[in-house]
């Protein structure tokens, strides 16, 4: 999977994270962290929980 299939699933423009991280302003959270926080809201089974 791509960056910009993933930012689109996310609901991110590509090109405002990729300016976001060049730029370091940080104003974006890291994919991680994005996709960390929509688990919390929406189990997906034991294989997401972290311990």
């Amino acid at each position: 999977m791509s960056l910009v299939v993933t930012t689109r699933q996310l609901g991110i423009s590509f090109f405002e994270y990729i300016r976001d991280r060049i730029s370091q302003v940080a104003n974006i959270p890291s994919l991680a962290t994005i996709i960390r926080e929509k688990c919390a809201f929406n189990p997906f089974g034991w294989s997401w929980v972290t311990e």
